[in-house]
C-alpha cells in the first residue's frame, strides 16, 4: 500500500473507531440516566435514544472499525496473524460485536419495550445489565485502544517465519530490535 493511501485508511480506522468508543461511552451515560429516580420520566426516551444510538452508531461504527482495521492489516506490514497485538485486536473487536449484539442491543430492546408505556415499571435486572453491559463494551474498547497505541508482544509463529524467510531472501524486513532478538541474531 502506498504511504498516501495508508494514511487514508488509517485516518478513516481511528475516525470511526473513535466514533465507535465515544458511542460507547454515550450508551453507558444514557444506561445510567435511566436508572436513576430521577431519570424515571426520562426512561423510555433514554432506552429510545440507546436503540437509537445502537443502529445508527454503534452498529456501523463497529463495522467500520472492523472492515479498516482488515483492510489495514492486510495491505501493510502489520498483516492480520504476524503480530500478536493485531490478533488480539481482532478477536477484541469481533467478540464485542457479538456481545454488544447479544447482550447490549437485547436488553435494550427488552427495556424499552417494557418502559415505553410504564416508565416506572418493575424491569428487574434489565437496567443493571444495560449499564453493565455497555460500561463492559467501553472497558473492551479501551483495550482495544490500548493495543494499538503499545503494540505489545511482538510476533506470532507466523510473523517469526515471514521475516526469517524475509531475511534469507536478502529482503529488508522491518522487524527492528525485538524482531531480531525473536530470530535469534543479535542487534
Amino acid at each position: 500500500m502506498r504511504p498516501g493511501t495508508r494514511k487514508v485508511w488509517l485516518l478513516l480506522h481511528v475516525a470511526i473507531s473513535v466514533g465507535w468508543f465515544g458511542g460507547a461511552y454515550a450508551m453507558l451515560v444514557m444506561g445510567v440516566a435511566a436508572t436513576t429516580s430521577a431519570g424515571e420520566p426520562l426512561r423510555p426516551a433514554a432506552y429510545e435514544l440507546m436503540h437509537l444510538s445502537d443502529r445508527v452508531i454503534m452498529i456501523p461504527g463497529s463495522l467500520g472499525a472492523l472492515v479498516t482495521g482488515l483492510v489495514l492489516a492486510l495491505r501493510t506490514k502489520w498483516r492480520v496473524l504476524h503480530h500478536w497485538w493485531v490478533v488480539l485486536k481482532l478477536v477484541l473487536t469481533v467478540g464485542g460485536m457479538a456481545f454488544a449484539y447479544a447482550c447490549v442491543a437485547h436488553n435494550v430492546r427488552t427495556a424499552l419495550a417494557a418502559t415505553e408505556h410504564d416508565p416506572a415499571a418493575d424491569i428487574g435486572a434489565l437496567p443493571a445489565n444495560v449499564v453493565s453491559g455497555s460500561a463492559v463494551m467501553l472497558v473492551v474498547l479501551f483495550v482495544i485502544t490500548l493495543l494499538s497505541v503499545l503494540k505489545p508482544w511482538g510476533r506470532t509463529r507466523w510473523g517469526r517465519a515471514a521475516a526469517r524467510d524475509a531475511a534469507r531472501r536478502g529482503a529488508v524486513a522491518p522487524i527492528g530490535r525485538a524482531g531480531a532478538q525473536e530470530l535469534g541474531s543479535t542487534p
